[in-house]
């Protein structure tokens, strides 16, 4: 992988986690009108977390997304299908 497409890929990594850290900020805004909490940006995210953590945090983002979309399908037999 070239510079270019890591650095890519690390800044989508870096925005998936903003939006997913996000996400409980949101709903509590959502519900909470006058009690709003500012939401964490892309930038601050970067600054908490070190390269090691966003390659692990990949990692286990991928994981999640696989398991969530794995599905198991089952065939019926043939209702024409002649036994025997």
């Amino acid at each position: 992988m070239n510079t270019k497409d890591f650095e890519l890929a690390l800044d989508e990594v870096v925005w998936l986690i903003t939006l997913l850290a996000n996400q409980s900020f949101l709903i509590h805004n959502l519900r909470n009108k006058e009690d709003k909490k500012d939401l964490l940006t892309e930038e601050e995210v970067e600054l908490l977390t070190t390269s090691f953590d966003l390659a692990e945090y990949k990692n286990a983002i991928m994981a999640s997304m696989l398991r969530g979309t794995k599905r198991h399908v089952e065939s019926e037999p043939l209702k024409n299908e002649e036994v025997g």
